[in-house]
């Protein structure tokens, strides 16, 4: 994916959201289920404040289900 274009789409949209912590977070997952790649996800992160707490929050939520230790005897 383009980041370019992913960093412009979201300073146009963010304009009109009035909840953009909510929005970039649901924006964020839904790329990380398209297959966003890190680097892209680092790039988003680093543009806007609202996508790096959306980035921060998820990876560390990712780490904690990793850290996760299920028995499934």
């Amino acid at each position: 994916m383009d980041s370019e274009i992913l960093i412009e789409t979201w300073h146009i949209l963010s304009q009109y959201i009035k909840d953009k912590q909510q929005a970039a977070d649901h924006w964020v997952n839904e790329l990380i289920d398209l297959g966003i790649d890190d680097e892209t996800l680092e790039e988003l992160a680093d543009s806007d404040k609202y996508l790096g707490m959306a980035v921060d929050e998820l990876s560390s939520n990712s780490e904690d289900d990793d850290d996760l230790d299920f028995d499934l005897e």
